[in-house]
């Protein structure tokens, strides 16, 4: 059967519902202007600041710059990846901020031998998260404004409710660290009131209303149940639901596998590492070797037996025995 239709927002005045997914590598905006009488529409925010896209994209990279002259962000989101701000932070030494998300786990949850980047000095994970907040609602303000010109956001400031996404198996730990910053982004008031205009929902309920609203049907006698595999940047969460009277439950406990795609690329540095640390004409260029396997290579293996070739050298470095080819390291599946 197809999904339940949205109901009719029944409140008395406008609102605005914000939700922040705020990934591992990248995060996105979801907004819903809620009208009295009018079924609510979910809608993405398509257009950030410093896209270089026609059209701009629904994602931002989860990266923000500081400049540690003064503490303050100097580049965050799509400016990061202008190569004039690469250049600017190599040369005037900013600190990086990326894989931050992944500083919100338990120890328990850390694998054994990962390296996950650092933070900059100084800066706990929740201060980056509130500046990171703090862009995502400016950003999303501004494509509001520009997308609906009948909408005054001032108006709708003091009720705004705020969605914040989090990976299957984080609790009230990570969901105070991330309430904090919400706060501290000036997102909501420090005040129970404010605090309650703040919500949170796994990445698996989230994943299971989207296959809903884009074609997954379940008939009614269909016991069977849905699995839902989110496949991310830091996590991968596995969900279990079936349908019971019209209403989805869980049939197992959630899972957290923190088996996204950095790891696959810490995996790939080790193994560059192990493989031309040793040599110095090729170690220098396993920064850009990580790069380009994460730009193209870490995205199009298919097969076991395939063979994928990542430039890093010039055309005329080759080294059968480290199997590097005019300037090309072959990497097999």
């Amino acid at each position: 059967m197809p999904p339940r239709p949205r109901r009719e927002f029944n409140g008395d005045r406008k609102r605005l519902v914000l939700s922040f997914d705020i990934g591992t590598t990248f995060s996105g905006i979801s907004y819903s202007i809620l009208m009295p009488g009018r079924v609510p529409e979910i809608k993405p925010v398509t257009r950030y600041p410093h896209q270089e896209a026609v059209g701009g994209d629904a994602k931002i990279p989860t990266v923000i710059y500081y400049d540690p002259a003064n503490g303050k962000p100097v580049a965050i989101g799509a400016k990061t990846l202008k190569s004039s701000v690469i250049m600017a932070a190599e040369q005037k030494g900013w600190h990086k901020a990326e894989w931050f998300k992944l500083h919100l786990r338990s120890p328990d949850m850390i694998q054994p031998g990962e390296t996950v980047p650092p933070l900059p000095p100084g800066k706990p994970v929740g201060t980056i998260l509130a500046d990171f907040m703090k862009y995502l609602y400016r950003c999303a303000e501004g494509y509001i404004e520009e997308s609906h010109r009948y909408v005054n956001l001032k108006a709708l400031r003091s009720t705004t409710v705020f969605i914040l996404t989090h990976p299957n198996g984080w609790g009230g730990a990570q969901q105070a660290i991330m309430r904090k910053a919400a706060i501290d982004a000036g997102l909501v008031p420090d005040t129970n009131a404010g605090r309650n205009r703040i919500f949170f929902a796994t990445e698996g309920e989230c994943s299971l209303h989207f296959c809903l609203q884009n074609g997954l049907e379940i008939d009614r006698t269909d016991t069977s149940g849905v699995l839902i595999i989110d496949a991310g940047g830091g996590t991968v969460d596995v969900t279990a639901y079936r349908k019971d009277r019209g209403y989805f439950e869980e049939i197992t406990v959630p899972e957290c596998h923190f088996q996204g795609s950095v790891y696959v690329t810490m995996r790939a540095r080790a193994d560059f590492e192990e493989k031309l640390g040793p040599h110095p004409r090729y170690a220098p260029g396993i920064p850009r070797l990580l790069e380009e396997f994460d730009k193209g290579a870490k995205h199009s293996f298919k097969k076991e037996d395939e063979t994928m070739y990542i430039r890093f050298a010039g055309y005329n470095e080759t080294e059968k025995a480290l199997d590097i080819l005019t300037g090309q390291l072959a990497l097999s599946g």
